[in-house]
């Protein structure tokens, strides 16, 4: 395709001559002449893919499969020992043991409120046992997430779009940006706030003395 040696525009095959340099048109241009007529990044772009990253970042928080194995368990263990010593302690004033100045009827609701506690506490401890298959799959994933990335999210592809005055900032969101448009299609199970999460590990990985 020919291209103008002044404003760098490219023009259709069959064009020899630009009406608005009113110069004739040379088939390919230099290096230097390419590096110039590169598109250049439209700041108020940048700052609009900032901003959606921030928003994003904010509203979208990813909690891994270890992290909601261990809240399950945690209530689990909560839900059991507050159950069972409010049984056990009603049921020790229910049958006279000890003496609690609440009338039978009460001691009744409350001794099944606590009963609800328990079976509470054991359905939590039977899900927790099922989140264990969640966190094999989701480490599976990582690891194969990591490979990939080692392979194809280098630093030098990262940044190969990147201008060498870019502010730091500004890189940051560009690079994450790039790491999420290549990562979710080659995991598609990957939702946004997972894809966040990685982007970030993966940037700071590639980046480590210039995380924000």
């Amino acid at each position: 395709m020919p291209w103008c040696p002044v404003c760098k525009n490219e023009y259709v095959e069959g064009k020899t001559h630009c009406p608005d340099c009113d110069v004739d048109l040379v088939k390919e241009l230099s290096e230097e002449e390419a590096e110039e007529a590169a598109p250049r990044p439209d700041p108020e772009e940048l700052a609009e893919l900032a901003a959606r990253a921030a928003a994003a970042s904010r509203m979208h928080t990813h909690v891994s499969a270890r992290n909601r194995h261990a809240e399950m368990k945690s209530s689990a263990w909560t839900f059991l020992v507050v159950g069972g010593i409010g049984f056990l302690i009603i049921t020790l004033a229910l049958t006279g043991v000890i003496f609690l100045p609440i009338s039978t009827f009460s001691l009744a609701v409350m001794e099944g409120m606590f009963l609800v506690f328990l079976l509470v506490a054991g359905i939590s401890f039977k899900n927790a046992m099922k989140m264990l298959d969640d966190i094999s799959r989701e480490d599976d994933l990582e690891t194969r997430i990591r490979q990939w990335a080692d392979e194809h999210l280098t630093r030098e592809f990262l940044i190969r779009e990147l201008e060498e005055d870019t502010p730091e900032e500004m890189k940051y969101f560009m690079v994450s940006e790039t790491i999420r448009k290549h990562l979710m299609p080659a995991f598609p199970e990957v939702d946004d706030a997972y894809a966040e999460e990685l982007a970030e590990t993966i940037y700071n990985e590639r980046f480590p003395s210039e995380s924000v």
